[in-house]
């Protein structure tokens, strides 16, 4: 290996004030009197000016009994080096004989036990906001324990519920840490897209004495809540929000019509798997019959081109280019494909036309709430009136949350990205939440604490969350200077 010594000149240990501050050192009167690299390893000696001492206790000189080295692990230049300090420390004695009094020097950047700096404690709360850093990769990064990254978050980072906001969304998201804890509530703030709270279960005895503690004064300033078609949340606007109207957000509206769509043709496959079946037993003996049918014509494009169904016609990039396609064997463009499911099942072509009514209505009217009665009036008769099962079970689901659907057509303004903006009542910005929840749960394998992942899950989602009354959102500006040793 390569060792490199480097023994600054007085004149360079002037300059070596800017590494001191860049090392997060609160100790004025401490230099460097020495570095030395060692392959990825960084050495650096720090030593304190001798000066005269006086016993605290007796108020007699003291003198030095010499200088022991201690060894300090700095998490600053990680990514470069591996950072560690050498601190010189002088041990002092009293020199009255009937005192005997001694102490050794300190520094202000290290606790008297501890291996690492001061600064170490705080960039480690800092990485836990990074949702794809586990707690273990966070540990080996600052080369300490688990068990010690976590103690550190747990005794700075204590996040309390933020206050209600006119408007909040409610929704659950699936956790399953254990059997009380299934599907945990989410409560976003539509305005700022904070999370309120996160609360371990959506189940009553959970909800209710949560919400009934909150003052009522605070709850009657809820105007809209938005959730899905989900009755017991409709239901939090009549036993805890007074003054607040119900929002069934149009994702989920759209979402149930769609999985009703996909749901029919799933047993289209199906069915034509047990035909096609069917007709390999009649042809082969079942002894030398092969384990693997390929897919038929009908089986092919109902799996692989569905989604030309599913999908909202205006998302759709019709390609009028002919490609080659393998399993026909001849040239094929997306109306092609269409036209080739349409043949499949008539029906096909009818459950598309009559979901784009509903999408077109529903951006359509977006933001004029009046327009939006009239035209789901219109809808819900022309689906009654359908000789498909699917949209008349949609258009009863229509009736039964009328008005909460219409309510989501009102636009409110919002504050995001340094801007004010319209935007339309919805359940968007916290479905974004529910992902990070189960992510968080996907990449720690698993929660036995569930306060610890509620707190894990607020600090990292919240914007500018408190520590212990000082606010996170303030970085220490040299932490990002890496490169200057």
């Amino acid at each position: 290996f390569i060792m490199i010594v480097v023994r600054p000149t007085i004149t360079e240990r002037r300059h070596m004030n800017t590494i001191i501050e860049l090392l997060n050192l609160e100790d004025s009167d401490i230099y460097i009197s020495e570095i030395k690299i060692d392959g990825t390893r960084k050495f650096i000696t720090l030593e304190t000016h001798p000066s005269i001492h006086f016993c605290p206790k007796c108020d007699f000189r003291m003198h030095s009994r010499g200088i022991k080295q201690r060894r300090i692990n700095h998490p600053i230049l990680q990514d470069t080096y591996e950072c560690i300090l050498i601190l010189k420390q002088r041990r002092w004695k009293c020199t009255n004989p009937l005192c005997n009094y001694s102490f050794n020097e300190s520094f202000h950047f290290v606790d008297k036990r501890k291996r690492n700096t001061n600064a170490t404690e705080m960039l480690i709360i800092n990485e836990f906001k990074d949702l794809s850093m586990s707690a273990s990769r966070i540990a080996e990064k600052f080369h300490v324990s688990d068990t010690y990254a976590l103690q550190i978050f747990d005794k700075y980072v204590k996040l309390d519920r933020l206050p209600l906001s006119d408007i909040i969304s409610i929704d659950e998201v699936h956790v399953d840490l254990d059997e009380y804890c299934k599907y945990a509530l989410v409560i976003q703030d539509f305005y700022t897209g904070n999370p309120i709270d996160l609360l371990c279960s959506r189940r009553q005895n959970v909800t209710e004495p949560y919400f009934v503690s909150i003052p009522r004064e605070e709850r009657c300033q809820v105007k809209y809540l938005i959730t899905d078609m989900y009755n017991p949340y409709i239901r939090y606007v009549d036993k805890y929000f007074p003054n607040a109207v119900p929002v069934v957000d149009s994702f989920h509206v759209l979402q149930w019509v769609i999985t009703a769509i996909d749901k029919y043709i799933r047993q289209l496959i199906k069915k034509f798997k047990q035909r096609d079946r069917e007709l390999y037993e009649q042809r082969w003996h079942p002894d030398i019959m092969p384990d693997h049918i390929p897919p038929s014509r009908e089986v092919y494009l109902l799996q692989k081109y569905r989604w030309l169904i599913l999908s909202h016609q205006s998302n759709i990039t019709y390609h009028s280019e002919p490609r080659m396609d393998l399993h026909f064997n001849c040239l094929m463009n997306t109306f092609d494909y269409e036209d080739a499911l349409f043949h499949i099942d008539p029906k096909l072509q009818e459950l598309r036309d009559l979901k784009e009514l509903y999408v077109h209505f529903n951006t359509y009217n977006a933001g004029d709430p009046m327009s939006a009665r009239l035209g789901l009036d219109d809808l819900i008769d022309k689906y009654l009136h359908s000789s498909n099962p699917i949209f008349i079970d949609f258009a009863k689901l229509l009736i039964r949350n009328h008005e909460y659907i219409i309510n989501s057509f009102v636009m409110v303004e919002r504050y995001g990205n340094g801007r004010i903006y319209n935007s339309r009542l919805s359940n968007g910005p916290i479905e974004s939440l529910n992902r990070k929840a189960k992510d968080l749960k996907r990449l720690g394998r698993g929660y036995r604490n569930f306060e610890h992942f509620r707190t894990r899950f607020l600090y990292a989602t919240r914007n500018n969350p408190i520590i212990n009354g000082s606010s996170s959102a303030t970085p220490v500006q040299y932490f990002m200077e890496e490169d200057c040793l």
